[in-house]
């Protein structure tokens, strides 16, 4: 039996509370692949010994083994070839979405931003941090420093942060923005840094805040029906930034 199939046969016994966290993780594979029980119980107001006893009912020890049960019955699919033959049409199509979609004026501002920055911070939470990790090796293969702020860093941006500065944020959805946008919006206010945000979400209220909102294509505003790992989205946007970097410096 799936994990899906699990909360469809246990739903009748949640609680209310249990009931935010089904209504929350039912078939939604980004909001399951992508938080951890910190995250959930932040940003939805549940509590992680909800999410706790929620996945105890379902048979697991926690949300990390659900999490796990989750990953591994999406990856393996019913027929391995035609699974993979699926996948790999998906991400052709993503990437043809991702070619008429970008704005490449965008892209070169932010280059042109990124090269006369003093000083470039970059962070994302969980998995956006990976893009985050290739964005400040190209940079210094281009002989541009960058530092990476970890999750647990970026209070400290308000202290290191200057007027020729700029910060670029990678994420997703976006819902880790919500502890930060309080911070960046009274940052914006005092400082006159180039802000810049790169996400899968168009309508983030940050927006407003932003200098650079670079918008991109993943199988969740798409609507596909499978799970991809759009970060290989956020890979190839770096590759074209960093192209577009190199052919000005």
């Amino acid at each position: 039996m799936n994990p899906f199939e699990k909360m469809e046969l246990k739903k009748e016994t949640f609680t209310k509370k249990e009931m935010i966290i089904y209504d929350l993780l039912h078939n939604d594979l980004e909001i399951i692949l992508r938080s951890s029980a910190t995250d959930l119980s932040k940003n939805y107001h549940v509590s992680q010994a909800t999410i706790t006893r929620f996945c105890q009912k379902l048979g697991y020890d926690g949300f990390n083994e659900f999490k796990f049960d989750v990953f591994r019955y999406q990856k393996q699919g019913t027929d391995s070839s035609l699974q993979n033959n699926n996948s790999l049409d998906l991400y052709i199509h993503l990437i043809h979405i991702m070619k008429q979609s970008m704005d490449y004026e965008k892209m070169e501002q932010l280059a042109e931003a990124i090269i006369h920055a003093e000083s470039i911070y970059i962070s994302g939470f969980h998995k956006s941090s990976l893009p985050a990790k290739m964005l400040q090796y190209n940079l210094f293969k281009l002989n541009k420093k960058s530092l990476v702020l970890q999750n647990d860093e970026l209070h400290e941006l308000s202290q290191i942060i200057h007027k020729n500065d700029i910060f670029i944020f990678f994420t997703n959805k976006g819902s880790g923005l919500i502890q930060l946008k309080s911070m960046l919006k009274d940052l914006k206010q005092e400082i006159d840094f180039q802000l810049a945000l790169v996400t899968m979400n168009d309508k983030l209220s940050i927006k407003k805040l932003c200098n650079h909102y670079i918008w991109l294509p993943s199988s969740t505003n798409q609507s596909l029906d499978q799970y991809l790992e759009n970060q290989i989205i956020f890979f190839i946007y770096i590759d074209l930034l960093t192209s577009e970097i190199a052919k000005r410096i």
